[in-house]
């Protein structure tokens, strides 16, 4: 700071919180400043007025405290209150060259923290503060002196805005809408009184009342103020005004351009999985929806077959509905197919307390492992559709629809994990009369002409270890299928079980046993009993293959994810063989030929010593040579031949010769079963 100053110059620096004007005057000084090192010999003096910034008219009773450097420490303070002309002296301040009070080796210099308090009662702030810096200069008897000269100019803040507002495109009112006024207060002057700028944002809030009507007040007067619409994280400016003087009121009867009415957020994202089997569905709204009876969650239609809509309720209107089922494993994909379109499942719908969240919530379950679409719209798949946020009783406080409502049609599918399950323990069930309490077949139950085979089987125990499992495949090799004895040797699904899944919970059903029920009368002591049966005469073929069929199941999860095959079991023809009565001799060639029921195993049929042979009573087996085994086709064209054995021998006979040939039992079929005692003898 230069040594020689113009007073009618110095800087004033304002530090406010609502803001107030300070008009800093003096005399010029012709000096110079005395040495730091006599500041002992030199005191500061503020004085000036207090008055109205708008009429200039004097306030009397206000108190102005000075502190030296700055009103937030703890230097000494000073202090003296307005008489009637506003005014006020404050004298003998002490000079210092620094905030603190040290002596810097500057030149003298003093720092001021000035707060003025308005009288009790008054229509001004309470308080306002500020801040000044005073410099040397001479007196008018030539004295070096620190002093000044300085107007507050307080702006009322008794003015008020007030009115009444309505929306653009409805007959509704601004009902219950924050609004926002902003008021620009100018916070320096310069010696003239002129402003300099370093505006300070004054704002206060307030809430439309149900017919859009509000009020502002304490407002400063004579200022403009900036009227604002708040909607969420937007605001719509209504309009700009100036605050009339103290007892009239600034009127505004405005409509407002109000942002669109829309779906904000879900708390599922569309097309992903949920993770639970009744998840949430939150819709979230930029502004209330509008309470009414159709909005109403807790009560069902009152109207008949939908016609009389003012009859209905939102709850009517809003559809959860199974869509197309999940795709399988990449390995093992089956294609999506529709399901029957008229399975809706029910819901629970609630809002929140402001009405701005819309939440579903299934009443049940959902099954895992499948696609599901809520529709609150009128977008719908095969025909369905609803119309909850498209009917024109579901809008927001202003009476508007929601901008964006496709959104309200929504597409999920409930499950997230792809773990395979594990594999299953699979065996007969002996609870079956076809079963042995050792697993084996009972007598008599299964033959190699059977034309179809149903096999009483279980899993052994409903495992959830590995992934939660919705059912069970079952697959059969047998010796009917095309390529049994080639290169296609392969297994494949069977066609027929009981019980059997529903097309509600998987995306294709047959040769697949539900697991979902372990209360059914399907489920004994933990274990899932079922049957799978197999058709065409499957333990023969027309080349004449003939042999057991082959079993092995795998899990199959909530995902629809396959698990490994279980180990093969076996269901073999349990019936003994029997012998036709007729035997079919040859004297010529000394032969007896012997028809069997079924096909043999050519090491038992080959044994002459399985044979008894006599001769008009007469035991002849010793003379039995050879028993040569033919085994025809087992099957052609379902009409199923004999197999024959041949034995010869070594004993002439004519054809009035009674030959009679008893099988042993130790003759079997190509299962294991031998001859039946009550089948077993043949004669000519």
């Amino acid at each position: 700071m230069s040594k020689l100053q113009n007073w009618s110059n110095i800087l004033v620096l304002l530090i406010a919180t609502l803001g107030f004007g300070l008009v800093v005057s003096g005399c010029d000084s012709g000096g110079t400043s005395p040495d730091s090192n006599n500041l002992g010999d030199v005191s500061g003096a503020i004085t000036g007025q207090v008055i109205d910034n708008a009429t200039s008219n004097p306030i009397e009773g206000a108190k102005v405290i000075v502190a030296v450097g700055s009103l937030d420490t703890d230097g000494e303070s000073f202090s003296a209150t307005t008489g009637a002309e506003g005014r006020f002296a404050i004298t003998d301040l002490p000079a210092v060259t620094a905030d603190d009070g040290s002596d810097t080796g500057e030149d003298p210099s003093a720092t001021y923290g000035i707060r003025v308090e308005t009288p009790e009662g008054s229509a001004y702030r309470d308080a306002y503060r500020g801040q000044v810096e005073l410099a040397y200069g001479n007196n008018e008897t030539g004295a070096i002196e620190l002093g000044a000269n300085i107007t507050f100019p307080l702006q009322k803040n008794n003015g008020s805005l007030s009115g009444q507002l309505g929306v653009n495109g409805s007959d509704a009112p601004l009902r219950n809408t924050e609004l926002r006024a902003s008021q620009n207060i100018s916070t320096g002057f310069n010696a003239e009184g002129d402003a300099t700028g370093g505006d300070l944002t004054v704002t206060s809030t307030t809430t439309t009342d149900g017919q859009g009507s509000f009020t502002f007040e304490n407002l400063v007067v004579g200022n403009q103020v900036e009227l604002y619409a708040q909607f969420n994280d937007r605001e719509q400016l209504v309009t700009r005004k100036s605050i009339p003087d103290e007892g009239s009121a600034a009127p505004v009867n405005n409509s407002v351009d109000v942002p669109p009415f829309e779906i904000v957020d879900t708390s599922l994202e569309p097309g992903t999985d949920a993770d639970t089997t009744q998840p949430s569905i939150t819709f979230t709204f930029n502004r209330p929806v509008v309470e009414n009876e159709f909005t109403r969650t807790d009560v069902p239609r009152t109207g008949t077959g939908g016609q009389n809509l003012d009859s209905e309720h939102l709850i009517d209107e809003i559809i959860l509905l199974r869509g197309l089922k999940k795709s399988a494993s990449s390995g093992d994909r089956i294609n999506s197919e529709e399901l029957n379109p008229d399975n809706f499942r029910q819901i629970d719908i609630s809002f929140n307390d402001d009405r701005t969240e819309l939440t579903a919530v299934p009443t049940e379950p959902l099954g895992d492992g499948i696609n599901y679409q809520f529709i609150a719209t009128s977008q719908g798949v095969g025909g369905l559709s609803g119309f909850g946020v498209d009917d024109s009783q579901f809008s927001d406080l202003y009476g508007l629809p929601v901008s964006n409502s496709g959104r309200a049609f929504f597409e999920f599918s409930v499950g997230a994990d792809n773990s395979q399950p594990a594999v299953p323990s699979v065996s007969f069930n002996t609870d079956n009369p076809a079963i042995n309490d050792d697993g084996t077949f009972a007598d008599d139950v299964f033959d190699y002409t059977d034309e179809t085979v149903t096999a009483p089987l279980q899993i052994d125990e409903i495992d959830d270890s590995q992934a939660e499992v919705k059912g069970y495949e079952v697959y059969y090799r047998a010796q009917n299928q095309t390529g049994r004895n080639g290169t296609g040797d392969q297994f494949v699904k069977a066609t027929a079980v009981n019980p059997s899944a529903s097309s509600n919970e998987f995306e294709q059903t047959f040769g697949i046993i539900p697991a979902n029920d372990v209360d059914s009368e399907n489920f004994d002591d933990g274990a899932l009993e079922f049957t799978a049966s197999v058709g065409a005469f499957p333990f023969s073929a027309e080349d004449g293959a003939y042999g057991p069929i082959e079993w092995k199941v795998r899990a199959v999860s909530i995902n629809n994810i396959r698990g490994e095959f279980t180990d093969v079991i076996t269901t073999g023809d349990s019936t003994q063989v029997e012998v036709d009565p007729s035997a079919d001799i040859t004297p010529s060639d000394s032969t007896v030929t012997v028809s069997f029921s079924e096909a043999l195993s050519t090491s038992t049929a080959e044994t002459t010593g399985n044979y008894t042979v006599t001769k008009n009573g007469t035991d002849i087996s010793g003379d039995v040579s050879s028993a040569s085994l033919s085994n025809v086709k087992a099957q052609s064209r379902t009409q199923f031949n004999t197999t024959e054995v041949v034995l010869k021998l070594n004993n002439d006979f004519t054809f009035g010769d009674n030959i009679e040939v008893e099988v042993g039992s130790s003759v079997q079929d190509l299962a294991g079963n031998g001859v039946d005692p009550d089948n077993n003898t043949a004669t000519n």
